[in-house]
This record gives structure tokens, sequence and C-alpha cells, in this order.
């Protein structure tokens, strides 16, 4: 043999090992020569250039629905969503109505954009190649546009799966199980809490360099709109009450971790914000247009999924909160746009291991009002304490 020749490659393996590289799904759509609606589950569709818009997936050649495509005037490429795998099997099936059960609406172009997908690329032919026994099938793109901004189903392994970032996943956070059962055990506590106030409490714990929400509760018992397993970054100025009570070493770790950097003056008005923290046990958190921005992307994230495009939005939001914002700066003038109270749950070496959060305050509350239920979250923040450790907290863990 000699050193160019190549060993054959056996159809299994060849299926096995790629298979292992997991691949978008999506159905190309048209209308025929006929005017009757055509489609065609793909897993190989991919971008080819930006200047001319190209894109091309790589149908079978011995695919019987793939000339009336490749006939047709123009086609549309329609990205499937995760919960999308019945559409998937429909349009890999042979024979059947494809349309018959699905819902459709025509793309600028004239091709089916299928209800629920997560984007669609409407093109027209533009090349078609042969490669070995599949086709190159390139098209120039004339429109597209995002449907619904959820995670898209994808094939991997021989099975359909959804797309999931490991580092914003509650299970694959180490330590993590430690806090859920903290959370868990403070669960009847939050929702006499929620109760009593008629305001959602919710539970965050810190892991590593973020911040996880991990339990909540609302007072009418609904479905909360934030997404338990939800994580932030745990840095300036989010998290003051993860650090307060840390030791030098962790506060200059979360100093650290600032987008931007940090001038002394900014060090030294963060180090007066825990200083207060620590000696009031509890912070608030004002309306502002940025807070609102972030509970608006957290509440799309509760109703389609962790998508990278949504956290990042997140993780932008939270570093461009207003940074001074303690106890002191309740007040009369001010209650009203008081959106928030956090404070502390405490192990027993005196970290803080849970923060407890009455969130969605209504706007226009009076500074009694606040008061009133900065009182109800530090009593509950305090008997949860007591239950974890099994002995009285004897108030906030001093400073080391």
């Amino acid at each position: 043999m000699s050193d160019n020749a190549v060993s054959p490659i056996d159809a299994p393996s060849f299926r096995t090992v790629l298979g292992h590289f997991p691949t978008g799904v999506c159905v190309v759509t048209a209308i025929d020569a006929a005017g009757t609606p055509v489609g065609m589950a793909v897993g190989s569709f991919t971008s080819v250039s930006l200047d001319p818009p190209l894109v091309a997936f790589l149908p079978d050649r011995s695919s019987t629905t793939f000339p009336r495509i490749r006939d047709a005037a123009s086609f549309c490429v329609n990205v499937l969503a995760a919960d999308q795998e019945p559409v998937c099997r429909t349009f890999a099936s042979r024979g059947a109505d494809k349309f018959a059960t699905v819902s459709w609406r025509p793309a600028p172009s004239g091709a089916p954009i299928l209800d629920g997908v997560v984007a669609w690329i409407d093109c027209v032919p533009d090349t078609l190649h042969e490669a070995g026994d599949h086709y190159i099938c390139i098209g120039r793109v004339t429109d597209l546009a995002v449907e619904n901004p959820t995670l898209p189903l994808l094939f991997f392994q021989g099975g359909y799966g959804a797309f999931s970032l490991g580092s914003l996943v509650v299970g694959a956070r180490p330590g993590l199980t430690e806090h859920l059962v903290r959370a868990d055990r403070a669960r009847d506590e939050m929702e006499r809490l929620a109760d009593r106030t008629g305001v959602e409490v919710l539970a965050l714990a810190p892991s590593g360099d973020t911040f996880v929400l991990v339990a909540s509760a609302s007072p009418d018992g609904t479905a909360s709109p934030h997404r338990i397993g939800m994580t932030m970054p745990l840095a300036p100025p989010a998290g003051r009450v993860f650090v307060a009570w840390a030791g030098r070493e962790r506060i200059e770790q979360w100093f650290a971790r600032s987008v931007e950097p940090l001038t002394e003056q900014d060090r030294m008005s963060l180090d007066q914000e825990l200083a207060a923290v620590r000696e009031s046990g509890w912070t608030p958190a004002f309306s502002s247009e940025r807070l609102d921005d972030l509970w608006q992307t957290i509440g799309r994230i509760g109703q389609v999924g962790q998508t990278p495009s949504l956290v990042r939005h997140v993780t932008e939001a939270i570093t461009h909160l207003e940074r001074h914002s303690t106890p002191d700066d309740v007040t009369e003038d001010t209650a009203g746009s008081v959106q928030a109270v956090m404070a502390p749950v405490f192990g027993p070496d005196g970290d803080v291991v849970l923060k407890l959060s009455l969130t969605g305050i209504p706007r226009g509350a009076t500074l009694e009002r606040i008061h009133e239920l900065r009182d109800e979250l530090l009593a509950a923040c305090a008997r949860v304490t007591e239950a974890l450790n099994g002995r009285p907290p004897g108030g906030p863990a001093p400073a080391r």
C-alpha cells in the first residue's frame, strides 16, 4: 500500500464518530411548481458567506422531496425549536402530507414559515454542487428574522435534545446540592413570608463567581416568572449581601470581577456600602430603567430558557446597575421606588449561604411599608438561619 493510500471507512463507524458532533435541525420548505407546499428535515444547514449572504444545506441525492425544492423559485430554512421534535419527525417521514398538522404562513418569497420556529431564512437558489451521495445546495439570502428566541432543537448521537450552558445549569455547578437542600428547608418560611407580605420571595445562593436562583415563593401560589437555576454574575455592584460578611480576600475577588475597572474612589464607596449592609443586616434595590430591564430579561428567560443572548443581556444589565444603594438611602422621598429588600441567611461558620429577597414591591410604597417588609424579611431570615444551624442565629455574623 502506498503512503498516499486511504483506508476504507465503514458507514457505521463514520456515522458513530460524526454523530458526536451536534448539529442544528431545520426544515427547508418551498412552494413547488404545482403550487403545493413541500418540506424536508435537514441536519446539515450552515452559513457560507456574509458578503454576499449565502447559506447551504446538504440533501441526500436519493431524496424524493429535494427535486421539488430544487426546482422551486425560492426556499425557506426554518430553524426548529427544542420542543419541535414532532415537527422534525413529520418532515423526516416519507409519503405523508407533511403540512396536514403543521400551521404556516408565507415568507416574503412565498415559501412556508412554520409556526413556532426559532428563526427563518428566506432564500433563492444560487448554486448546486454534487458531493458524493449528497448535494450541496447554496442559497442566496433575501430575508430573514428571529421568530421565537428560544432554545433550538439539536441532533446528537442519534437523538434529539436541546442546548444548555453548563455554567448556567444548577446541576452542573459544584456544591449547589447543599444550597438546594438549604433552599428546600427554607421553603415553608418563604411561603409564609410571601403570604404575609403579598410580595414574591426569592432565594439565591452563592456559587463561585456567580449566584443562582434556587427557590421562589409567590403570594398567590402561582408559578414564578423567574426561572429556577438562573445564574447571575457575582460582580460589583451585584451580590453585596454575599460578600458583606466575607473576609478581605473574597471582597477583593469580588472587586476584581467588575466588568469596568474600579477606581480607588469606587472601591472606597463599595467598602462603605458593604459596611452599611453589615451594620443594618439588609439592603434595598431601587427601581431604575436598568433594573426594570434586568427583571424583564429574567422573566423572558423564564419563558423561553437560558439562551446565550439573554444571559449576556442579564450580565450587562447587572454590571451597569446603579452602585450606590444602602439602607440609609431609603427615606420618605425614595421609599416609593424601592423594588426589593434583601437579607442574608447564615451558615454555622458565619458565611452567607442564602440570600432571601422580597422582590417586586409595588411602586409608591411608604417608608413605613418598606420598614414593615424589612422587619418581616429579617425575622424570616433569622428563623431560617436557626433552622439550618439548629441554634438561635444571634444576629448577623461579625465581619472577618
